[in-house]
């Protein structure tokens, strides 16, 4: 059996319904079937037109299997629904949880806040009376200035060339004897070597 649409479907704003009218082809035979279905279906295609109108008429004629059908999908509905609840209570039960925890992190984070806060206060206390004992302690740790031991010398002198080198100053010639230097000193062994 082929059923087609005749003319374009109506809408009747007032009831807001569409009125659809399809045709069955048989040969020597012609029948129309004229539907009211809710809603503006103005713009849906002629084959959803064409079965809408079928299902409406089954559902006139036969409301059992109408029934059937409605239930079978009421099942799968509530199934569905069940479902979401499931999930529902789970997602709920996961925010209590984390709720939960949040507050218990807070509360460890205010305990260590407030005992940051008494260490602090301690460290300061024991900064402020350290220093003192500190500075005194440092003292008593530093090491003394290196003191002369009988091991080493008082003060190193600097190595200085023999007195012979050395030139004399004008004072110095003045109040000295004069002491024989070592060709006069050769001479005169010889010549007193001579004399005896």
């Amino acid at each position: 059996m082929t059923y087609k649409l005749t003319g374009s479907p109506i809408l009747k704003g007032e009831k807001n319904v569409t009125i659809v009218t399809i045709e069955k082809e048989e040969p020597g035979r012609y029948s129309y079937e004229r539907v009211e279905l809710p809603g503006n279906r103005t713009h849906d295609n002629e084959d959803v037109l064409v079965q809408a109108v079928l299902d409406f008429i089954r559902t006139e004629l036969d409301p059992t299997s109408a029934i059937v059908k409605n239930q079978e999908q009421l099942a799968k509905t509530t199934e569905a629904l069940e479902r979401a609840n499931q999930l529902m209570d789970g997602m709920q039960k996961v925010n209590l949880q984390n709720a939960q925890d949040i507050e218990d992190i807070l509360a460890r984070l205010e305990e260590l806040e407030a005992q940051g806060e008494t260490d602090q206060g301690e460290k300061e206390e024991a900064d402020g009376a350290a220093p003192q004992a500190t500075d005194t302690e440092n003292q008593a740790d530093e090491p003394a200035p290196a003191q002369p031991t009988t091991e080493q010398p008082v003060a190193e002198a600097p190595i200085q060339p023999a007195p012979a080198v050395e030139q004399p100053t004008e004072s110095e010639t003045e109040h000295e004897i004069p002491t024989p230097t070592s060709e006069a000193s050769t001479s005169e062994d010889n010549g007193g070597s001579s004399n005896e």
